[in-house]
């Protein structure tokens, strides 16, 4: 099988990348193997969080002249940040996503723990604010989910009045699992939103919702509504009648698999390829060029060029040995710190050095291989070194850009 561009991983980055070169006339593969961190998406796309010092940041694009030698953004390019930001927001509401943000200004999103942290883009059912919003006084009417056990609302509650609002929770119960549950585990994010998916659960529930909402201000409630489109939560906010959003839920995000559903749709509408299931074990060079990649159990599939986007050490795209940090496809040049003593800081709630390693790349994002590079190989998203995905707030951001950054080097050779 022989495709003009195979993507290794189909998360944000993989797909992004997919859509992106499909888009512009290419034959593109995508090898889909496991799950990938969308499913404990936030719901929002984070461009650059936090500075050095860990303080919050308003204007992200003023910040990046300041980050490490390097971090993808500055292989980039300052200048092309912000450019490709806006052509990335085009390429995801093309895809069916309903969003809100500017790559100018950062909003604040609310974490499941009720937190408030910077962010660039979120889809339009996310409770936000203003970066600089005062919430004193402001009414929040906290719904959660008889016997829906991943909506930590004591944590939210908390934190909300920590800020100034004034909070009132209460838990509503769905009419269709009363006497039907046999264990609370039953009630997951994705089986209330295939029930809320029928028109007379959803009126049911928010005609509850509108009588416990009476004299707030905001309505907040699970994101348990939509799993393919934001329908439901258009419907939803017109019968309680007043401003209704969500926060995500623990894992599995159920917002996650939204934006995962829709992109992985709009790609194969394009006329993008998935190959489901498909772990690919094997990569076969011949001198600086990859030649073709295999699952081991299947036809080798080969193209003109490979894009590497298989995540760091949650979806093992990096593994750390005993000595050192490996990409274990490729057997790719990775930066770490050569003393095992050095990957963490004991301080657990400290920015730990191993979240910024990750393959070497030029500024094209071409891999080195024993100090070679991989001419027709590129790297993309969490897989990149010389950032802190949980520090910095950029994980998002890097998938993004850096999948769009070299879908122009494959497709205009810049």
């Amino acid at each position: 099988m022989t495709f003009d561009t195979t993507i290794i991983g189909s998360g944000l980055s993989g797909l992004i990348a997919g859509i992106a070169l499909q888009k512009r006339g290419q034959r593109v593969a995508i090898a889909a193997y496991g799950q990938s961190t969308l499913g404990s998406f936030s719901g929002s796309f984070d461009l650059l969080g936090y500075d050095a010092e860990g303080a919050p940041l308003s204007h992200p694009l003023d910040a990046i002249g300041s980050l490490r030698s390097d971090h993808p953004y500055l292989k980039i390019g300052t200048e092309r940040v912000a450019a490709l930001a806006e052509e990335a927001k085009t390429l995801l509401t093309e895809a069916g996503l309903v969003l809100k943000g500017d790559v100018a200004t950062n909003h604040s999103r609310i974490t499941p723990m009720g937190v408030a942290k910077p962010a660039w883009l979120s889809l339009d059912d996310c409770f936000t604010l203003d970066i600089d919003d005062q919430i004193t006084d402001l009414r929040v009417q906290l719904v959660g989910i008889e016997g829906f056990l991943d909506f930590p609302a004591e944590f939210i509650c908390a934190e909300l009045e920590r800020q100034g609002a004034r909070v009132s929770f209460n838990t509503l119960p769905i009419t269709y699992f009363k006497g039907k549950r046999k264990s609370p585990y039953e009630t997951r994010a994705t089986s209330i939103a295939r029930l809320m998916d029928r028109d007379d659960e959803l009126r049911d529930f928010a005609a509850a919702v509108a009588i416990t909402a009476e004299g707030s201000d905001v309505v907040v409630l699970p994101a348990v509504f939509g799993l393919a489109t934001n329908d439901a939560m258009l419907k939803l906010r017109q019968i309680v009648g007043k401003p209704t959003y969500v926060i995500a839920t623990l894992p599995p995000s159920l917002l996650g698999a939204r934006v995962q559903t829709l992109l992985r749709n709009h790609f194969t509408e394009l006329g993008g390829t998935i190959f489901y299931d498909t772990k690919i074990t094997s990569g076969t060079l011949e001198g600086d060029k990859v030649v073709s990649v295999s699952s081991g159990y299947a036809e080798a599939i080969t193209a003109s060029h490979y894009i590497l986007a298989t995540g760091s050490f949650q979806s093992h795209g990096l593994v750390a040995e005993y000595r050192q940090v490996v990409e274990p496809l490729f057997r790719l040049d990775v930066s770490y710190d050569k003393s095992r003593t050095q990957w963490t800081n004991p301080d657990l709630f400290a920015p730990q050095p191993y979240m910024a390693y990750g393959v070497i790349t030029d500024a094209r994002f071409q891999p080195y291989r024993s100090g070679i590079v991989v001419r027709n190989l590129y790297a993309i998203g969490s897989v990149l070194c010389g950032h802190d995905a949980l520090a910095q707030a950029d994980g998002t951001g890097v998938s993004l850009l850096s999948a769009l950054a070299v879908a122009n080097h494959i497709c205009n050779g810049k």
